[in-house]
């Protein structure tokens, strides 16, 4: 008998701390945040006619809620809301915009709070905006025998033209565009006052390397050219013309693809 006190005494002191021991608590379950992921299909765009897709999931997924782009453009910090999108089944999304103001631009992509989980944003993505410009609406460089004007030619008329202002003298203009520009567009040509007979020459070079070179005759229309300037820090237009019979020579509405 004694033993089988002993025993008995020895058990219940062995699960008498278990008797006392404070039920476990789970701690509250803090609220996450949204997810975001996002990637760009185009990091260099031209104004009005690249248009900018966002794609991205959202964890969790967030099935027929929104997600709204933000935008900022150049050395601006705050961002700006510009559209909304709605998440697919899948979590996924689809988001685009369309950009004209040249220059550096930054997307982000917001999921608002909701059900309990906190707003959650993208990584920042960073898209080059080109736009066409009219070249002489820009400061020019070193000029001679030039004049700005409009242009007739073949009975159209071009306007913001450069134009040669006496026959037989050379001319020639420079425009700094400081490695901001990717190509260059313009016409030329002899415009109708030329007289009959009458012939020129047109010679576009960029930091000294020759990009475009015409012979021009009154007829002859060299109309919408591109060239590649890109990294270009100076371009220069020299024109020629003949005396008798007296030619006027055209770069007729240049302009110029460029961030700024």
């Amino acid at each position: 008998m004694n033993r089988i006190t002993a025993f008995t005494a020895a058990a219940a002191l062995a699960v008498a701390p278990l008797a006392f021991a404070a039920p476990s608590t789970a701690a509250p379950a803090k609220a996450g945040s949204y997810t975001v992921t996002a990637k760009v299909n185009k990091t260099v765009a031209i104004g009005e006619e690249t248009i900018i897709k966002v794609r991205g999931k959202v964890t969790p997924k967030a099935a027929g809620q929104k997600v709204v782009l933000q935008q900022r453009v150049g050395n601006k910090k705050s961002w700006k809301s510009t559209g909304t999108a709605k998440i697919k089944g899948n979590g996924s999304y689809v988001l685009k915009d369309d950009p004209s103001t040249p220059g550096k631009r930054q997307y982000r992509v917001l999921k608002p709070a909701s059900n309990g989980v906190k707003k959650g944003f993208s990584p920042t993505l960073d898209v080059e905006v080109y736009s066409w410009g009219r070249l002489t609406a820009r400061p020019a460089g070193p000029a001679q025998n030039v004049q700005f004007n409009g242009a007739l030619i073949a009975t159209d008329y071009y306007a913001a033209s450069v134009l040669t202002a006496t026959p037989g003298t050379a001319s020639s203009i420079e425009y700094t565009l400081g490695r901001k520009c990717l190509q260059l567009r313009a016409t030329y040509a002899l415009i109708d006052q030329s007289a009959s007979g009458s012939s020129g020459a047109v010679t576009v070079t960029a930091d000294g390397a020759v990009k475009s070179s015409h012979a021009l005759a009154v007829g002859t229309v060299v109309a919408d050219e591109v060239v590649d300037i890109k990294d270009a820090f100076r371009i220069k237009f020299d024109l020629s013309t003949s005396a008798t019979p007296a030619g006027y020579a055209a770069v007729a509405t240049p302009e110029v693809l460029c961030t700024r």
